[in-house]
């Protein structure tokens, strides 16, 4: 770092100079790693990243920016005047935004950053821009400011604090021009991740069952593998490990000689994706499990959403089945449409067509669901299941479809379906020693789940019902109305309501206020932290609390 302003200075002030840059560069590396874990939660798109951005403002930068002004201001005088009377103070000051910084924590993350291959590339590249932006800033603007003028004692800590500031507001542009310099590299990686994972499949040769739907997808796929695993040997895809890369991992890592049926959850934010997956999976049974504005603000329209899932049927062979809810009138349109595959359907509404399995006399509580089997030739058995909601009918079908299709008789099917152990995050029960039961469905939202966890929560009469939530999102135009009626379906049941974030949930306090639900029964947290807080204070043994849905960090509101 060469400036003529240095030959101005004594080695003190150098000293301090030095740190105010060092602390500099920690603030930027901290900021870089923030827009990091930013960047993860969305899958590493510029674009989404950038919208987020955009919205988020000073979201990255806190308070924390006050505290560089402060230290910059008595480095400018600790550098212009005499060393040995300001020095102290200069340094003091450098120390005090470390402190600073290090008290200021963000919240606690829900989903901590993974430092996997990518995104330890990403910050190297990241802090080396950094570096490299700090180094010529510096230079730049030294040469500058002596040209103008300026005291040359003055020019270095100027320059650091200027150039302090410039690099710790543009550590989320860096973190983007980082993405974009590694995109060769990382197209690279993901080209060979493919072809590994197209030679696996095509040499262990499973039986491939392909899922997806707008929502029950995953459900549906944790059901399909419980119901088959009494006759063959199965494999599915991970958590929500729903994308071509995701699914690549799975069958690199997991597939093996053994595995006679792999299960792949397919996930899409624009249509091909579910094309480009089933083209490496070449899925024999495809389910489509719904079809509803989940994702609307990234598809742009229902009949977008309704091509992307479609591509699943459209990509099974002749000899193949497709497996679709006849109950959902969108999904039922698109299966009259399709040539080749045999089409088998499942529901609760028999009127509403032929159905291969259905399910009727349901009755469903606390304790959770009893219901009917019934398949086209009227054999029937009665099934029960510690699951709630009565959503997880459909879910239950579905598989139960898929295993029929797999010759697994009825009788097995209600074995298996007595065994069933809830979804992670996804109405899981529990009831503490506190004698506080939790319905744990913070997984993610849509408008289905959300009405039906409500209805699971109605069902339950001990004790007082609380919701908290953050509502739904990325329903596009849709979002608002629907989040309104959330918060008037809410008024209903609940007793008390705990909204986390104020903005993000101002459509369900209208949708409550609407319905006369009491002010003095609803709470308006900045985040689930605080939520939880005021949780702490209202909460008594037999009450029963519902949490619905948990946005990702990238939600949290300051």
């Amino acid at each position: 770092m060469a400036s003529p302003a240095f030959g101005v200075l004594d080695p003190v002030q150098v000293a301090v100079l030095s740190a105010a840059a060092a602390t500099a560069f920690v603030l930027t590396l901290r900021e870089l790693v923030a827009s990091l874990h930013a960047l993860q939660q969305d899958d590493y798109s510029n674009l989404r990243f950038a919208r987020w951005l955009g919205a988020a403002k000073t979201r990255l930068i806190h308070g924390r920016i006050a505290m560089v002004y402060v230290a910059g201001g008595l480095l400018l005088v600790a550098l212009s005047t005499a060393p040995t009377e300001y020095w102290v103070p200069a340094l003091t000051s450098c120390v005090a935004v470390l402190v600073t910084v290090k008290s200021l924590k963000r919240p606690p993350q829900k989903k901590p950053l993974v430092y996997t291959g990518r995104a330890r590339r990403l910050l190297i590249v990241s802090a080396a821009l950094a570096a490299l932006l700090f180094a010529l800033g510096f230079l730049v603007f030294s040469r500058l400011a002596t040209s103008a003028g300026l005291a040359a004692a003055s020019v270095p800590g100027l320059a650091v604090l200027v150039i302090a500031l410039v690099s710790i507001h543009a550590a989320p542009l860096v973190s983007m021009a980082a993405n974009l310099l590694l995109f060769p590299v990382q197209a690279s990686i993901n080209k060979m991740y493919l072809v590994r994972a197209r030679r696996k499949l095509a040499r262990v040769k499973p039986m491939v069952v392909g899922i997806t739907g707008s929502y029950g997808k995953t459900s549906t796929k944790y059901f399909t593998e419980a119901l088959l695993e009494s006759r063959y040997r199965v494999l599915k895809t991970r958590a929500s490990f729903n994308t071509i890369l995701g699914i690549c991992r799975a069958v690199n890592e997991e597939l093996g000689p053994e595995h006679e049926i792999l299960i792949v959850e397919m996930g899409a934010y624009r249509q091909g994706e579910i094309r480009d997956i089933a083209a490496l999976a070449r899925p024999h049974i495809g389910v489509l499990t719904a079809i509803g504005p989940q994702h609307l603000e990234r598809f742009g329209s229902i009949e977008t959403i309704e091509k992307a899932k479609f591509e699943l049927l459209e990509a099974l062979p002749a000899d193949g089945i497709a497996v679709i809810n006849n109950d959902d009138p969108r999904v039922r349109r698109l299966a009259e449409d399709l040539r080749g595959p045999e089409v088998c359907r499942y529901g609760l509404d028999s009127t509403a067509g032929d159905l291969d399995l259905a399910a009727d006399s349901i009755e469903h509580g606390p304790e959770g669901l009893t219901f009917a089997l019934v398949d086209r030739e009227g054999k029937r058995v009665t099934v029960r299941t510690r699951l709630i909601g009565l959503h997880n009918v459909s879910n239950i079908l579905a598989a139960a479809t898929v295993a029929r299709a797999a010759n697994v008789s009825l009788r097995e099917i209600a074995g298996a379906i007595g065994r069933l152990q809830p979804v992670p995050h996804r109405l899981e029960v529990h009831t503490g020693a506190d004698g506080v039961t939790i319905i744990d469905d913070a997984y993610n939202s849509n408008p289905v789940g959300a009405f039906n966890a409500l209805d699971a929560l109605a069902a339950f009469k001990t004790g007082r019902r609380i919701l908290v939530t953050p509502g739904m999102v990325e329903l596009g135009a849709e979002q608002d109305a629907q989040n309104e009626q959330l918060g008037a379906r809410a008024a209903g049941v609940c007793d008390y309501v705990i909204l986390v974030g104020k903005s993000q949930t101002a459509a369900i306090q209208r949708g409550l206020d609407g319905a006369g639900f009491a002010a003095d029964h609803v709470v308006a947290a900045k985040n689930l932290t605080d939520g939880l807080e005021a949780l702490k204070g209202i909460v008594r043994t037999g009450d029963v609390v519902l949490f619905e849905n948990d946005l990702p960090d990238l939600y949290d509101e300051e």
